[in-house]
C-alpha cells in the first residue's frame, strides 16, 4: 500500500504563458510527419529499460569534494526486494530517462502530457496561487504514467537534456506508478483539488476531459468538500491511496 498526500496554497489562478498551447501544437505537428507509425508504450521503467508497475527512486544530495556525488540514486520496485544503489545517473540514463522516452520522442498523436511544477523551467513561471507539488502525467490509449516528484525546474522545458542543474544539490525523490488509461479521469480531479501548475502539456481531445481541464484557467474546486480521497488501482492491480486538498480545507 502506497499514500500520496498534497497541499494546495492561496485561492487564486493566473497564468503566464498563454501561447504555449498554439506552439506546442506546431510542434507536434511537424513531428508527426517525421514518425507517423509509431506507437508509445508509456509505463515506468526500471533501470534496463523493462518495464515495470512502480518503482521508488532516491536521488542523493551533492556532497562536497565528490564529483558526480550528487546524481548517485538509490532504486526500489517490487522486485528488488528492497532499495539497491543504481550503476546510473540520474541525468543521462536509466529509470527517469527510460521511463520519460516517450516524452523525450514525441513521436504519436495518441499519446497526451501534462508536466506540473510549482517551480517550472523558464519561460513559465508559475503564480503562488497554485499548489506546492511537482509531477509528471504521461499516457497512451492503453496505459499511463503518475510520476510525483520533488525536483524544481524538472523536467527542462523541451530539451532532450531533462535534468536540470539545479537538482544536483539537495535530495530528490520520485514515486512513479503506471495506471490504465481510464484511471487518469480520477488522477485528473486528484490534481484539480491540487491545483497544480501546468508549465507543459497536450492532451488530446479524446484523453479523459479531467486532464484537459487542468490545460485550462479557473480548475480547481468551488464548491465543498475541499479534500478528496481515491483508491487509484495501478495496472498490476495494486492499490495506491490518494489524498488531495484545496486551500479552502
Amino acid at each position: 500500500m502506497f499514500v500520496y498526500i498534497y497541499g494546495e496554497g492561496c485561492f487564486s489562478e493566473r497564468f503566464s504563458c498563454e501561447q504555449r498551447y498554439h506552439t506546442k501544437k506546431t510542434f507536434l505537428l511537424s513531428v508527426w510527419i517525421f514518425f507517423p507509425g509509431c506507437d508509445s508504450d508509456v509505463r515506468c521503467r526500471n533501470d534496463s529499460g523493462a518495464p515495470v508497475d512502480w518503482y521508488i527512486l532516491y536521488k542523493y544530495p551533492h556532497k562536497a569534494k565528490q564529483p558526480g556525488s550528487g546524481l548517485k540514486y538509490l532504486y526500489m520496485d517490487d522486485r528488488t526486494n528492497g532499495w539497491i544503489l543504481s550503476s546510473k545517473i540520474i541525468n543521462e540514463s536509466g529509470a527517469l530517462a527510460n521511463t520519460l522516452k516517450p516524452l523525450l520522442d514525441f513521436y504519436t498523436k495518441h499519446f497526451g502530457y501534462i508536466l506540473y511544477n510549482d517551480q517550472p523551467p523558464k519561460p513559465c513561471p508559475a503564480s503562488s496561487s497554485h499548489g506546492h507539488s511537482k509531477g509528471v502525467v504521461m499516457l497512451d490509449t492503453q496505459t499511463g504514467v503518475w510520476l510525483s516528484h520533488s525536483t524544481p525546474k524538472f523536467p527542462a522545458y523541451r530539451n532532450r537534456n531533462f535534468w536540470p542543474n539545479n537538482g544536483n544539490r539537495n535530495a530528490q525523490t520520485f514515486l512513479c506508478v503506471t495506471f490504465p488509461h481510464a484511471t487518469f479521469r480520477d488522477i485528473g480531479k486528484q490534481l484539480k483539488y491540487i491545483h497544480v501548475y501546468p508549465f507543459d502539456y497536450y492532451i488530446p481531445t479524446d484523453f479523459p476531459k479531467e486532464l484537459g481541464c487542468l490545460t485550462k484557467q479557473g480548475c480547481y474546486p468551488t464548491t465543498s468538500p475541499w479534500f478528496r480521497i481515491a483508491t487509484l488501482t495501478s495496472n498490476a492491480g495494486r492499490k495506491f491511496y490518494s489524498f488531495a486538498k484545496y486551500s479552502r480545507f
